[in-house]
């Protein structure tokens, strides 16, 4: 609803800009709705993740390569992909076509409900390739108790190590601005990918 709210008042404003409008702005918040409504507390408002600038990522992919992990590999493939820290450690051999370069996840384990299908670049093939696959595990990134996934703060705490303030779910906001900053690629499709 803020975001709803937020963009009205832009148009309204771009009208009165152009002199297409002269009256107050019914959409303003400052000075009339805050007087109108209740301000939403600090507790249930958005909080942005941390976010590796897109211009760094380069040099912090060649030192997190130098890390010799599962949670390094993980977090790698979840830079790589884009993907959710609960989607990535959550992935199962299963879901993965290496030959065709797809990692299709059923709906049941995103945070839409729907199939989603990531189409895999040769960088998280060649890391899917590499990683040791051990009998009877399901799992690609496999915790330390057998059957389990991968603890989801291994990432997070390497990252902690490597760049203290980051978080993981970070690196999904560094995609979608190298997308806007340095693509031709429309804002619908980055969110698709998303």
């Amino acid at each position: 609803a803020t975001r709803v709210r937020q963009r009205i008042e832009a148009v309204i404003d771009a009208g009165a800009a152009r002199g297409l409008r002269h009256d107050a702005n019914p959409a303003r918040w400052k000075g009339h709705l805050d007087k109108l409504l209740a301000a939403i507390p600090k507790s249930q408002r958005t909080a942005h993740h941390a976010a590796l600038p897109w211009n760094d990522l380069p040099e912090f992919m060649r030192e997190l390569r130098q890390r010799d992990s599962i949670s390094a590999r993980a977090l790698e493939f979840a830079i790589l992909t884009a993907c959710r820290t609960g989607e990535v450690l959550g992935a199962r051999w299963g879901e993965i076509d290496l030959d065709n370069a797809l990692w299709t996840m059923p709906g049941g384990r995103m945070k839409a409900k729907r199939e989603h299908r990531v189409a895999l670049s040769g960088p998280a093939v060649a890391l899917l390739k590499a990683l040791p696959r051990i009998e009877g595990e399901a799992l690609v990134f496999p915790g330390a108790k057998a059957g389990k996934p991968l603890s989801s703060m291994a990432m997070l705490e390497l990252l902690r190590g490597m760049r203290p303030g980051l978080t993981v779910h970070g690196f999904r906001s560094t995609f979608r601005d190298w997308v806007a900053d340095a693509t031709r690629f429309s804002p619908e499709v980055a969110e698709m990918a998303l």
